[in-house]
């Protein structure tokens, strides 16, 4: 199983910060799959001159209402699963605000883990795919914290996971059209709660299979 994470909006508290931030992450049991439909779209889109050779990524928050549409209905066609976290930031407690690092990793990990951990049989392995945003030694840092997370939640919960059956990769996602689904995907639902337009929504939301609304 592989699950691609990526994120919209930004953790900023100031003035000029977003409303919201929105983690997502899409789940395929064929990343072969995904990544074809990815890749073609890509190209549909350039030969009808909808989105600009120049761009070599699928980037939600360049695209206009067609483009995102036609991204989102081959995302729905190929995800096996979608899980999604939103944030809304003016109810985030002060004492998480003091140090964004923290707050970041909780966000990216606590609730995606908790959701993936539990499929996992004693032989299956998970493949999660973060989109490369943070310097090196942040990488390390968060990747220790996924593993603590992962022998925290096999010890409180039951659950008979190995270390070895997760396996985790920070990517170039110009270079990994799938991690370009998951931005689709959190890119529509921060439109939704950011700038109220559920239509981007409305596509995929049949296929959601975890959601969490903080706080």
């Amino acid at each position: 199983m592989d699950a691609y994470v990526d994120e919209s909006g930004d953790l900023g508290f100031s003035e000029k910060s977003t409303k919201f931030f929105v983690v997502a992450y899409v789940v395929s049991d064929s990343t072969v799959r995904l990544e074809t439909y990815m890749k073609r779209v890509l190209k549909k889109l350039h030969t009808k001159k909808k989105y600009h050779y120049s761009r070599n990524e699928l980037k939600f928050s360049r695209m206009n209402a067609d483009c995102r549409i036609t991204v989102l209905k081959s995302v729905y066609r190929c995800a096996l699963d979608i899980g999604v976290v939103v944030v809304e930031k003016n109810k985030v407690r002060p004492e998480l605000r003091k140090d964004l690092t923290i707050l970041y990793n909780w966000l990216l990990v606590h609730h995606i883990m908790s959701a993936l951990v539990p499929r996992l049989g004693a032989k299956d392995k998970i493949h999660v795919v973060f989109d490369k945003s943070l310097p090196r030694k942040r990488i390390v840092s968060f990747n220790d914290y996924l593993k603590n997370k992962v022998s925290y939640l096999s010890w409180t919960e039951g659950y008979e996971v190995q270390l070895s059956q997760i396996i985790t990769n920070h990517a170039n996602s110009e270079f990994e059209p799938c991690l370009q689904a998951a931005d689709a995907v959190a890119g529509a639902y921060f439109q939704r709660y950011e700038n109220e337009d559920p239509q981007y929504v409305e596509l995929i939301k049949d296929k959601v299979r975890s959601f969490r609304y903080l706080w």
